[in-house]
């Protein structure tokens, strides 16, 4: 298949300055539906900003944007974010649909805490919780939606190593169910190497990326 027919998700002249920081000027870039971009590069480089834009967080100063209408979005920040008066089960069960029954909602939240290993812990609140187990009930949460699209803000910023590659291939092992599209946000190059079916690289003035 012709590289160019599986793109879907285009942004085209996109400018965006914050005062006098010229963040993007006539940027361009596309990603391919249903794959993992990892967006490299060191802080300050407009990564996270390319990201809220994506996600309606911030608005862009213009720009056009093909692919993106009617698009659902979830969203994994470096923090968990995770509501404290509510269960590692209650915070996946907040996110989800409420067309959905009592007892399927139930199902779907303990699927998905099975899938990363929590299942002892569905109980717990965020504050009896370690890092890594928080960041993993961030990712259960950002799945739990079926989203279009997933937005990951360095959520595995500061772990250590082998915590780190455990989380990746528990997110690995989830996105294979679905195959949501996954823009991942990252400074760290083996990251982005492993989590990444494409990798776009950020330097400290963005530049036109068209695969």
């Amino acid at each position: 298949m012709d590289k160019s027919t599986i793109m879907s998700l285009i942004i085209k002249n996109l400018n965006k300055q914050f005062g006098e920081n010229i963040i993007f000027r006539d940027f361009n870039i596309s990603f391919r539906e249903g794959e993992r971009t990892c967006i490299l590069g060191p802080s300050g480089c407009g990564k996270t900003t390319l990201l809220n834009i994506i996600g309606g967080i911030t608005e862009p100063d213009s720009g056009s944007f093909e692919g993106f209408e009617g698009k659902s979005y979830s969203y994994v920040f470096q923090e968990p974010r995770l509501l404290p008066w509510k269960t590692v089960t209650g915070n996946i069960e907040f996110v989800l649909s409420d067309s959905l029954s009592r007892s399927e909602r139930t199902a779907k939240a303990k699927e998905l805490i099975e899938r990363v290993e929590l299942e002892r812990f569905a109980s717990y609140y965020p504050s009896q919780l370690s890092g890594g187990m928080s960041r993993r009930v961030a990712i259960a949460r950002a799945f739990a939606t079926d989203s279009d699209i997933i937005l990951m803000d360095e959520p595995l910023a500061g772990l250590d190593t082998e915590l780190k590659h455990t989380l990746m291939q528990w997110f690995s092992d989830i996105w294979k169910r679905d195959k949501p599209t996954v823009l991942f946000v990252t400074h760290d190059e083996s990251e982005a190497h492993l989590l990444g079916n494409e990798i776009y690289r950020f330097s400290k003035a963005p530049v036109s990326i068209i695969s």
